[in-house]
């Protein structure tokens, strides 16, 4: 009967042996079996596989040694040589290695020292978890949490470096972040404010229809709107206009959808821009009285020096004051053109000097003598300043060829006023075919009040006068910088 039930033990052994071996395999994870040396038992395939190693180079070999010894690793020696054989059991414990062949590797072992009865032998049951991956996942999560967190936080920064106030709105218009500016700007509080639909906000009072429209129904179609203007009586800080620059922005996957929304306080603004209005209406009216005044000004100054002329005895005294009465007569026509083409900002040269001429035509020719005064000459402007100075020297200039170019009523007399102009040079010009050189003296005056007046005027102007004058007759011109040259047709 013994030799039976040793064969019956033998094999009561033999199958507790291959149902542990079965167990062993049949975990996923990587398992070992241990002796109290620390030599591998039984290994299960999971083990071989995740770390590519073979049954004939692992069973019976020191764990330490496995695989060249890349198992020799010191944490793992701790749990196996002092936690363990303390503790008998370890959940948990973390090992972080780098091997050979698999590269870096991070472990959860799972260790239990199981005692058998009698006491004479130990085993230790090593469990080990490959968390790379999740490590690598959790790492990951982190540093994009860390992005987020970093960006939520340079985004809010940017948002309270802005001075304008500066809502950021959900897809629902509740809002997301506001900037410092918007709670200063409008009085209202951080905690009545984030998380809340825009219209609740404030009892109402930014159930704005404008605003309404431009969230709901242009910025959704347009994705983006510039200076919309609102204007809104807020309870608390009354009459507001506000120009609001609202932006849709879409991210990846197009779940979501974030709306920003600028929004400047332009009441201030506003305010000056009306008393500005009022103040330049105020001039216009003004300046209006003022060129009335002039002008009737100079007209009573001629008359009177007229009146004199007619008076007095002296020729010598009797030239002078016909010649002060002309030139009383050309300001006063160059103030009422001026007048006429708005001179407060930029004037059209060529129509300008056209109704000039045509009223020293009138005044100082008349229908007494054949000589005609035409203005040519391409498009060009200049400042309502410039435009007066030109004006004065086309009136002295035209006074002098009238003066002397023409002796005798001289027939078919002509003068031509010319006007170019080329960016910031420009060049003026009058011309007649008077006598000019007589006996080689020049039919103009040298010197005298208006050469003077002729001078100083150019000089104001940062040009310069040049006179030509010949058997054909006088060219008097004007240049500011230099012109160029011209094409030949």
């Amino acid at each position: 009967m013994q030799p039976t039930g040793f064969r019956e033990q033998f094999t009561a052994i033999g199958d507790a042996w291959a149902l542990a071996q079965g167990i062993v395999d049949t975990v996923r994870e990587p398992v070992l079996v241990l002796d109290t040396e620390l030599r591998v038992i039984a290994a299960s395939r999971s083990f071989y596989s995740a770390f590519k190693v073979k049954p004939n180079d692992t069973q019976g070999r020191l764990l330490y040694a496995l695989g060249d010894a890349q198992w020799d690793i010191p944490k793992l020696r701790v749990l196996l040589e002092k936690i363990i054989p303390e503790k008998g059991v370890m959940e948990g414990y973390e090992v972080e290695h780098e091997f050979p062949d698999l590269g870096y590797r991070t472990m959860r072992l799972n260790a239990r020292q199981v005692f058998y009865e009698g006491g004479a032998n130990t085993t230790i049951l090593l469990g080990i978890e490959d968390v790379t991956a999740e490590r690598l996942l959790e790492r990951e999560k982190d540093s994009l949490l860390r992005q987020f967190e970093e960006a939520r936080a340079f985004a809010q920064a940017i948002v309270d470096t802005v001075r304008e106030p500066f809502l950021v709105l959900d897809q629902n218009l509740r809002v997301l972040a506001a900037s410092r500016s918007f709670y200063s700007t409008f009085e209202v509080r951080s905690e009545d404010t984030q998380g809340r639909p825009l219209y609740a906000l404030g009892d109402g009072q930014w159930d704005i229809p404008g605003l309404r429209l431009l969230l709901e129904k242009i910025v959704p179609e347009r994705g983006v709107m510039e200076d919309y203007e609102v204007e809104h009586v807020f309870p608390d800080i009354g009459q507001r206009t506000m120009l609001l620059n609202a932006r849709k922005v879409f991210y990846e996957g197009g779940s979501n959808t974030t709306i920003l929304l600028g929004i400047e306080d332009v009441t201030a603004q506003r305010i000056l821009e009306r008393e500005k209005d009022e103040l330049l209406r105020d001039k216009d009216v003004l300046f209006e009285e003022l060129q009335h005044r002039v002008s009737n000004s100079l007209q009573i100054i001629a008359s009177i020096l007229l009146m004199k002329a007619r008076v007095v005895q002296s020729e010598e005294t009797k030239f002078h004051l016909q010649d002060a009465h002309k030139r009383v007569l050309s300001v006063a026509a160059v103030q009422k053109q001026l007048h006429a083409s708005g001179a407060t900002g930029s004037v059209e040269i060529a129509p300008y000097l056209t109704k000039l001429c045509e009223s020293l035509a009138t005044s100082m020719i008349g229908d007494t003598r054949p000589i005609f005064l035409t203005v040519v000459g391409e498009v060009g402007s200049a400042s309502s300043r410039e435009a007066e100075s030109l004006g004065l020297i086309v009136t002295e200039v035209v006074m002098n060829a009238l003066k002397h170019a023409f002796p005798g009523d001289k027939a078919k007399g002509q003068i031509a006023v010319a006007y170019d102009r080329a960016g910031t040079n420009w060049k003026l010009s009058i011309t007649d075919n008077g006598v000019g050189k007589s006996g080689g003296i020049m039919a103009y005056e040298k010197s005298g009040l208006g050469t003077g007046i002729i001078k100083a005027l150019s000089s104001q102007l940062d040009a310069q006068v040049e006179t030509l004058t010949g058997p054909e007759g006088t060219t008097v011109s004007i240049t500011h910088a230099k012109l160029p040259a011209k094409a030949a047709a």
